[in-house]
């Protein structure tokens, strides 16, 4: 330590002191019988001023606590979104905790139960569906993207080309299976009962001229054998999480369709926190330029921002 130098200073100039006497003629000699002129000698004279602004930068800074607000989400662009958001919020005394979870029954649990504020995940028909099955009432605050429904190709790489009696992979879950036979009566390729509505299912097929059928995949982990499939349906997001390149597909959604505003994925809560600070810092947070520009820049235009 610099410190340590200038001590060591003041002990070797108080010994060479105390070790020196006079002699007869009047010179300054040490016990020694040295002279005082040579005894600088031995010592070393350095001095050097302690940088006390370069001492301050060893010191750890402990980190600003930041009070969670947990939300809860599924996909990985839920979660990059909220990262993102997060990370706009940095210099205030909040952070946003991501809680993830497995399924949407998961997250709509939690934020029913008020084990987290929120969710990132949900679309209107699934929150209406588990609000009747379970006497909730879960609302969305505000749509914040829509992750559109595209079709990739399998054994068929043209629309224009249709094999009669092909099956076609869709991605599982009711209300994915609907959104598929919806997207699929905007091709031309079969009718459905709107009657149905969201929860529509092959019965519901009023018109079928390719005989096709459709069966039902996890896509999580595994894409459909291309071989078997005439047609895969998915959204983007799960097709680029398997490695399928999105500009691969031959069809989407409509992006101008009503039906993707019950199919947008939206902030949910219960519905008495509406209008909940945290929520709304959250949803400020969400909506905010840095992650607006997030999206544009790395979704490929697979995840549309709803605002």
């Amino acid at each position: 330590m610099k410190r340590m130098k200038l001590i060591t200073l003041v002990l070797a100039l108080s010994v060479c002191m105390a070790g020196c006497k006079e002699s007869s003629s009047g010179e300054l000699t040490t016990d020694a019988g040295i002279e005082a002129d040579n005894a600088d000698e031995l010592v070393e004279i350095e001095i050097e001023q302690i940088n006390y602004e370069e001492a301050a930068q060893d010191v750890q800074v402990e980190e600003k606590v930041r009070n969670p607000i947990k939300v809860a989400a599924i996909g990985v662009q839920d979660k990059d979104i909220l990262l993102q958001a997060d990370e706009t919020m940095r210099d205030s005394n909040e952070k946003i905790e991501i809680v993830e979870c497995s399924s949407y029954e998961d997250a709509a649990n939690l934020v029913w139960t008020g084990e987290v504020e929120a969710a990132l995940c949900m679309n209107q028909v699934y929150v209406d569906s588990f609000n009747k099955r379970n006497d909730a009432s879960l609302c969305i605050k505000e749509r914040v993207y829509i992750d559109p429904l595209a079709i990739f190709p399998g054994t068929v790489d043209d629309m224009n080309f249709i094999t009669n009696g092909m099956t076609i992979a869709v991605l599982t879950g009711d209300v994915n299976v609907a959104r598929a036979l919806y997207l699929l009566e905007q091709k031309g390729i079969v009718e459905v009962n709107d009657a149905a509505l969201y929860q529509a299912t092959m019965s519901d097929v009023t018109s079928n001229p390719y005989n096709i059928s459709i069966e039902e995949i996890d896509m999580n982990d595994v894409w459909p054998d291309i071989d078997k499939y005439g047609l895969v349906i998915c959204d983007y997001n799960r097709a680029v999480l398997n490695g399928i390149d999105p500009e691969s597909s031959i069809g989407e959604e409509n992006r101008n369709s009503g039906l993707l505003d019950m199919f947008a994925v939206g902030l949910v809560v219960r519905t008495e926190k509406m209008e909940d600070s945290k929520v709304g810092r959250v949803l400020s947070a969400i909506n905010s330029e840095e992650v607006e520009e997030y999206i544009d820049m790395n979704y490929f235009n697979s995840v549309l921002d709803y605002r």
